[in-house]
Protein backbone atom coordinates (compact mmCIF):
# COMPACT_ATOMS: atom_id res chain seq x y z
CA UNK A 1 0.00 0.00 0.00
CA UNK A 2 1.13 3.65 -0.82
CA UNK A 3 2.62 5.86 1.82
CA UNK A 4 2.59 2.95 4.38
CA UNK A 5 6.33 3.87 5.65
CA UNK A 6 4.62 6.84 6.59
CA UNK A 7 1.54 5.90 7.86
CA UNK A 8 3.94 3.80 10.61
CA UNK A 9 5.66 7.02 11.00
CA UNK A 10 2.72 9.05 11.92
CA UNK A 11 1.28 6.16 14.46
CA UNK A 12 4.56 6.08 16.50
CA UNK A 13 5.21 9.82 16.94
CA UNK A 14 1.74 10.19 17.88
CA UNK A 15 1.60 7.51 20.51
CA UNK A 16 5.28 8.72 21.70
CA UNK A 17 3.42 12.27 22.49
CA UNK A 18 0.81 10.84 24.14
CA UNK A 19 2.75 8.61 26.41
CA UNK A 20 5.71 11.25 27.00
CA UNK A 21 2.95 13.97 27.82
CA UNK A 22 1.01 12.17 30.68
CA UNK A 23 4.65 11.63 32.14
CA UNK A 24 4.87 14.99 31.99
CA UNK A 25 1.72 15.96 33.17
CA UNK A 26 2.32 13.49 36.15
CA UNK A 27 5.54 15.43 37.01
CA UNK A 28 4.49 19.04 36.50
CA UNK A 29 5.19 21.37 39.31
CA UNK A 30 4.11 24.20 37.99
CA UNK A 31 3.27 27.67 39.83
CA UNK A 32 0.66 27.07 41.95
CA UNK A 33 -1.53 30.32 39.44
CA UNK A 34 -1.63 27.94 37.25
CA UNK A 35 -5.13 26.54 36.35
CA UNK A 36 -5.28 22.78 36.61
CA UNK A 37 -8.45 23.34 34.02
CA UNK A 38 -5.95 24.18 31.55
CA UNK A 39 -3.62 21.90 31.91
CA UNK A 40 -6.13 19.17 31.74
CA UNK A 41 -7.89 20.57 28.95
CA UNK A 42 -4.37 20.74 26.76
CA UNK A 43 -3.46 16.98 27.86
CA UNK A 44 -6.76 15.64 27.07
CA UNK A 45 -6.41 17.09 23.55
CA UNK A 46 -3.46 16.47 22.64
CA UNK A 47 -4.49 12.78 23.69
CA UNK A 48 -7.11 12.58 21.87
CA UNK A 49 -5.56 14.12 18.60
CA UNK A 50 -2.58 11.20 19.09
CA UNK A 51 -5.23 8.60 19.85
CA UNK A 52 -6.57 10.29 16.69
CA UNK A 53 -3.67 9.72 14.44
CA UNK A 54 -2.55 6.51 15.96
CA UNK A 55 -5.87 4.78 15.02
CA UNK A 56 -6.68 6.59 11.67
CA UNK A 57 -2.83 5.70 10.44
CA UNK A 58 -4.30 1.72 10.48
CA UNK A 59 -7.60 2.82 9.08
CA UNK A 60 -6.79 2.32 5.39
CA UNK A 61 -5.00 -0.74 5.81
CA UNK A 62 -7.96 -2.56 7.78
CA UNK A 63 -10.45 -0.94 4.50
CA UNK A 64 -7.98 -2.43 2.06
CA UNK A 65 -8.03 -5.90 3.43
CA UNK A 66 -11.74 -5.49 2.85
CA UNK A 67 -12.01 -3.78 -0.37
CA UNK A 68 -10.45 -5.16 -3.46
CA UNK A 69 -9.34 -1.42 -4.55
CA UNK A 70 -6.81 0.57 -2.80
CA UNK A 71 -8.56 3.61 -4.01
CA UNK A 72 -11.39 3.02 -2.55
CA UNK A 73 -9.52 2.34 1.15
CA UNK A 74 -7.92 5.64 1.22
CA UNK A 75 -11.84 7.26 -0.28
CA UNK A 76 -13.27 5.72 2.77
CA UNK A 77 -10.71 6.29 5.06
CA UNK A 78 -10.75 10.30 4.27
CA UNK A 79 -14.36 10.43 4.81
CA UNK A 80 -14.45 8.52 8.47
CA UNK A 81 -11.25 10.61 9.17
CA UNK A 82 -13.14 14.16 8.26
CA UNK A 83 -15.88 13.42 9.70
CA UNK A 84 -14.44 12.08 13.15
CA UNK A 85 -11.76 14.89 12.95
CA UNK A 86 -14.54 17.42 12.69
CA UNK A 87 -16.65 16.24 15.82
CA UNK A 88 -12.93 15.70 17.83
CA UNK A 89 -12.52 19.28 16.29
CA UNK A 90 -15.35 20.73 17.00
CA UNK A 91 -15.66 19.41 20.26
CA UNK A 92 -12.31 20.86 21.45
CA UNK A 93 -13.07 24.02 20.37
CA UNK A 94 -17.15 23.62 22.57
CA UNK A 95 -14.98 22.96 25.83
CA UNK A 96 -12.02 25.01 25.38
CA UNK A 97 -14.45 28.14 25.54
CA UNK A 98 -16.01 26.91 28.78
CA UNK A 99 -12.73 26.35 30.36
CA UNK A 100 -10.87 29.50 28.82
CA UNK A 101 -14.47 31.81 29.70
CA UNK A 102 -13.93 31.16 33.44
CA UNK A 103 -9.79 31.22 33.72
CA UNK A 104 -7.42 33.87 33.73
CA UNK A 105 -6.08 32.26 31.11
CA UNK A 106 -7.02 33.15 27.29
CA UNK A 107 -6.01 31.43 24.10
CA UNK A 108 -4.15 33.75 21.50
CA UNK A 109 -6.29 35.48 19.23
CA UNK A 110 -3.92 34.69 16.44
CA UNK A 111 -3.62 31.26 17.37
CA UNK A 112 -6.85 30.67 17.27
CA UNK A 113 -7.38 33.04 13.84
CA UNK A 114 -5.20 30.84 12.39
CA UNK A 115 -5.90 27.12 13.75
CA UNK A 116 -9.55 26.89 13.11
CA UNK A 117 -9.66 27.98 9.14
CA UNK A 118 -6.80 25.27 8.73
CA UNK A 119 -9.05 22.61 10.57
CA UNK A 120 -11.66 23.49 8.16
CA UNK A 121 -9.76 23.24 5.19
CA UNK A 122 -7.94 19.77 6.10
CA UNK A 123 -11.26 18.92 6.86
CA UNK A 124 -12.09 19.85 3.14
CA UNK A 125 -9.10 18.06 1.25
CA UNK A 126 -10.28 15.09 3.22
CA UNK A 127 -14.44 15.47 2.15
CA UNK A 128 -13.19 16.24 -1.67
CA UNK A 129 -10.55 13.07 -1.47
CA UNK A 130 -13.61 11.39 -0.36
CA UNK A 131 -15.71 12.34 -3.39
CA UNK A 132 -12.70 11.24 -5.64
CA UNK A 133 -11.04 14.88 -6.09
CA UNK A 134 -8.01 13.93 -4.55
CA UNK A 135 -4.95 16.75 -4.67
CA UNK A 136 -2.62 14.38 -6.44
CA UNK A 137 -3.66 10.66 -5.44
CA UNK A 138 -6.05 9.68 -2.65
CA UNK A 139 -3.07 8.62 -0.44
CA UNK A 140 -1.45 11.57 -0.61
CA UNK A 141 -4.75 13.54 -0.09
CA UNK A 142 -5.32 11.51 3.06
CA UNK A 143 -1.63 11.78 4.66
CA UNK A 144 -2.19 15.60 4.15
CA UNK A 145 -5.23 15.05 6.06
CA UNK A 146 -3.80 12.70 8.76
CA UNK A 147 -0.61 15.48 9.01
CA UNK A 148 -3.17 18.24 10.17
CA UNK A 149 -4.36 16.40 14.02
CA UNK A 150 -0.64 15.48 14.08
CA UNK A 151 0.44 18.91 13.81
CA UNK A 152 -2.05 20.22 16.21
CA UNK A 153 -0.95 17.43 18.86
CA UNK A 154 2.51 18.61 17.78
CA UNK A 155 2.02 22.15 19.21
CA UNK A 156 -0.33 20.87 22.51
CA UNK A 157 2.40 18.78 23.43
CA UNK A 158 5.12 21.43 23.17
CA UNK A 159 2.99 23.46 25.25
CA UNK A 160 2.79 20.81 27.82
CA UNK A 161 5.98 20.29 27.90
CA UNK A 162 7.78 24.40 27.65
CA UNK A 163 7.27 25.61 31.04
CA UNK A 164 5.36 29.19 30.16
CA UNK A 165 3.00 29.80 27.62
CA UNK A 166 4.34 31.22 24.44
CA UNK A 167 1.06 30.79 22.46
CA UNK A 168 -0.86 32.85 25.18
CA UNK A 169 -1.71 36.05 25.37
CA UNK A 170 -1.30 37.71 29.33
CA UNK A 171 -4.45 38.95 31.05
CA UNK A 172 -4.09 41.86 33.30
Amino acid sequence: MEHQDLLQTFAEVAVAFAGFSAVVSIFDRRAADDDPRVRHYRVRVMVEYSICVSIFAFVPYLLNAVFASEAVAWRMASALLAVFWSAIGLSARHRARRIFERSAFAVAPAFSAVATPLGFCWAAILFLNAAGIPLRSPGASYIVGLFFPLLQSTLYFLRIVVHGDPLQRPTT
